[in-house]
Formats: structure tokens, C-alpha cells, sequence
């Protein structure tokens, strides 16, 4: 009789090896390679200087945007239709500048955290393209 959960039927008889470290190319006393190391203290604050550059690049460009936008759009545009008076103008200059002081400052902030990318992720992963 064949107890309850069981059949011999569904057996195939055929041994199933796990994978074991040594199969992927390391010892069995060692982890894979695509492992990250654990992150330390002075890691996370390396994370945090990171992303608060990326945080800070953000609204740079947002104000670079908005005021390209309003400089070379929306002023010439209501000055031409008669909508805004022609003395809006004169603003279009100290707009374009603020927007392109902002685009110089965001791209500084980028090349740092585009520096800080490499430094930051090195120290607990050593594969950088995967």
C-alpha cells in the first residue's frame, strides 16, 4: 500500500547535484564575485554627499528650463500679440542670465557627482558596467 503524499511513479530516479561556489568559479569558503561588500559608515555618508549633488542639480535645471522658457518664449510671444507691454522686454536679458548661470552652476554639481559615481561605488562594488 502506498501511503497518502507518495508515489513511486514520480520518482525519476535521477540525482540532482546543487550548485555549489566552486561551480561558478570561486572556492567554496568564498562568495561570488557579483556580491557588493557590506557598506560601512563612511560609505552611506559618501552615498548621501552623492545624492545630495544629484538633488541639488535638479531644480538648477528646472530654473534653467523655466526661465529659457519665459525669456524666448512666453515674453516675445505676448509682447508680439500686444498681451504684454513692450518695457516687458527689458527683462528678457536678466532672465536669460539667471537661466544660464543656473545651467553653468548645474553643470559643475553633475561633473562632481559624475566624479563622485566612480569613488562612491567602487569602495563596495568592484564591477562598475554591470
Amino acid at each position: 500500500m502506498t501511503p497518502k503524499f507518495h508515489c513511486d511513479s514520480f520518482s525519476s530516479g535521477v540525482k540532482v547535484d546543487p550548485i555549489i561556489s566552486s561551480d561558478l568559479g570561486g572556492s567554496d569558503d568564498e562568495m561570488p564575485l557579483v556580491d557588493p561588500h557590506a557598506l560601512t559608515s563612511a560609505d552611506w555618508i559618501n552615498i548621501h554627499n552623492w545624492l545630495t549633488l544629484l538633488w541639488i542639480f535638479l531644480p538648477l535645471m528646472i530654473v534653467f528650463a523655466f526661465s529659457m522658457m519665459i525669456a524666448h518664449g512666453f515674453i516675445p510671444s505676448g509682447v508680439a500679440t500686444g498681451d504684454y507691454p513692450e518695457s516687458l522686454s527689458k527683462l528678457r536679458l536678466p532672465i536669460t542670465i539667471v537661466g544660464l548661470l543656473a545651467l553653468a552652476v548645474a553643470i559643475v554639481f553633475f561633473i562632481l557627482a559624475l566624479s563622485a559615481t566612480w569613488s562612491t561605488i567602487g569602495f563596495f562594488w568592484d564591477r562598475h558596467f554591470v
